[in-house]
This record gives structure tokens, C-alpha cells and sequence, in this order.
């Protein structure tokens, strides 16, 4: 078996990802605030916005959110892929206005998936979980952010549904999303 080149490329535009997180925020949004409005009711919402939305609380945990975001990208890729951290690029695209993680070197789709996966899941929908068990807290309203921010992860995780775990992927260095390489034997592909 060896690797050709990239196959398919799996990636969409920054700005075309920007435009498509709104209806998946919207979705995300429902999903994840409707469990919390059944158990706990619309006050438990303001109480929450209330204790949330005080700069000293709202700024930091924001922020501390966005770079966390990144460095889960960055240390699950890194795991999972079997990689040393050195290899993933952290930055700002200023065209964009968003902070990403890059893996430049290629990973299993799998792999690719997790990392994709894990800010979302770490930073959003878990606290938004502990919170809708522990009632209202400045963490419903700040996991469901940091679920919302995960949106152009989630869209990412969409288009590779399709893509074998096992095949070997590369981060995109512009877009969001990868390549992906077809592993071939004597000149066939396999999917």
C-alpha cells in the first residue's frame, strides 16, 4: 500500500463557513438550551445571563475559552495523530477574524474527527450538560458560547461523514477542513 497525493479536497471557505455556523449556532442554540429551559424554566436562562454577563466573569472566561478552544484542537491532533505538539501552527486569520490550529502534517480521519470534536465537546457541551444537572450558574451560559463557537467545527465534522477513519487527511492551510489521500494498492483506490 502506499499514499498518492490528495484525492479530495474536503474544506470550505473561511467565509463561507462563517455564513453556515449561523443556522448550525441557531441549531446548536435550541438543541443545547432546550434540555436546561424544560428542567429549569426561562428564570433559570435570566439567572444565569445574570450571573454570566459581568465583564469581570464574561471577558475572561470568553477568552480563556477561545484560546483553550485552540490548544484542544492543537493537544487532541497531537495525541491523536501521534504527533509531538511542536508540529501543530496556532494563529489568528485576520481575514477571517478567527484564531485556528493547524496540523501540517497528515492524520487519520479519525484522529482529525477527535480533534475536530474535542473543544466543542470539552469546553461546550459538557459544562452546558453540568449545568443543566446543577441548575442555573454562569457555566450554562458559558458552554453554550463556547458550543456555539464549535460550530464551524461541527460543520467540518459534516463534510468528512463520509470518509473512512482510517484514511489519511491533512489540514487545509487556508480553509476550513482537510484533504484527504486515497490509499491505493497496485494503482486501485479503496474507500
Amino acid at each position: 500500500m502506499n499514499n498518492t497525493g490528495p484525492t479530495r479536497d474536503v474544506s470550505i471557505s473561511m467565509m463561507r463557513i462563517n455564513l453556515l455556523a449561523v443556522p448550525v449556532a441557531l441549531l446548536t442554540l435550541f438543541i443545547a438550551g432546550t434540555p436546561f429551559v424544560l428542567i429549569h424554566g426561562w428564570n433559570a436562562v435570566a439567572q444565569s445571563a445574570h450571573a454570566f454577563l459581568r465583564p469581570w466573569v464574561a471577558i475572561p472566561v470568553l477568552l480563556a475559552g477561545i484560546v483553550l478552544h485552540e490548544l484542544i484542537h492543537g493537544a487532541a491532533w497531537a495525541f491523536y495523530g501521534e504527533k509531538t505538539l511542536k508540529t501543530i501552527r496556532f494563529g489568528i486569520s485576520w481575514s477571517a477574524l478567527a484564531p485556528y490550529a493547524h496540523c501540517p502534517e497528515p492524520l487519520t480521519a479519525g484522529a482529525y474527527r477527535l480533534g475536530a470534536a474535542a473543544p466543542g465537546i470539552l469546553l461546550g457541551i459538557i459544562p452546558v450538560a453540568i449545568a443543566t444537572w446543577i441548575g442555573p450558574s454562569w457555566l450554562f451560559l458559558s458552554g453554550l458560547l463556547l458550543t456555539i463557537a464549535a460550530a464551524g467545527d461541527f460543520l467540518i465534522l459534516w463534510t468528512l461523514r463520509g470518509v473512512p477513519s482510517h484514511l489519511l487527511v491533512q489540514d487545509h492551510p487556508s480553509r476550513a477542513g482537510c484533504f484527504v489521500y486515497e490509499s491505493t494498492i497496485e494503482g486501485e483506490s479503496h474507500t
